[in-house]
């Protein structure tokens, strides 16, 4: 499998296949031979003698990914997505990403927001993370507050696109 990811908006080829010892992927011009252990969103690679265990988390088109303490949010490049049949469309709907607590409501019902503004800060991992608004609209609900703790895929802000 080859794929362009966006990983936090930069561009890598990634290719993953099965070799004789395990899976073979290369990043870009690095290749890489290991295993990989999935125990629900635990994940445990192998690298030689190096071991990673990180937290994958699926939300609407992208992954995100916390290990070593950093946070990554992987996407499928915009010609990946088109050519797979599953192009992005804006949700009024914005989710957690990832379990956490919330830290910090940006915005209220009737705010305006554009695409990109933030909505709501979350601490997963003692790392901060965003949750956006895709497109412009205005706010209409907002589902969490400052101290509740999320799952992947909550609710946390409606948003209505006019």
């Amino acid at each position: 499998m080859s794929v362009i990811v966006l990983v936090d908006g930069e561009p890598l080829a990634v290719t993953i296949a099965h070799g004789a010892d395990g899976l073979v992927g290369r990043v870009g011009d690095v290749e890489y031979r290991g295993t990989i252990r999935r125990d629900g969103e635990t994940w445990r690679i192998e690298l030689g003698e190096r071991v990673l265990l990180a937290t994958v988390v699926r939300a609407a088109d992208a992954v995100w990914i916390a290990a070593d303490g950093e946070i990554y949010r992987c996407v499928l490049a915009a010609e990946e997505r088109a050519a797979a049949g599953t192009a992005r469309v804006a949700t009024p709907r914005v989710t957690a990403p990832m379990p956490g607590k919330v830290l910090e409501v940006v915005v209220a019902p009737g705010q305006r927001v554009a695409a990109g503004d933030p909505l709501v800060v979350l601490e997963a991992m003692k790392m901060e993370t965003v949750a956006s608004a895709e497109s412009a609209g205005v706010v209409t609900r907002v589902h969490v507050s400052v101290g509740a703790m999320v799952e992947p895929g909550q609710l946390l802000v409606e948003l209505d696109p006019s």
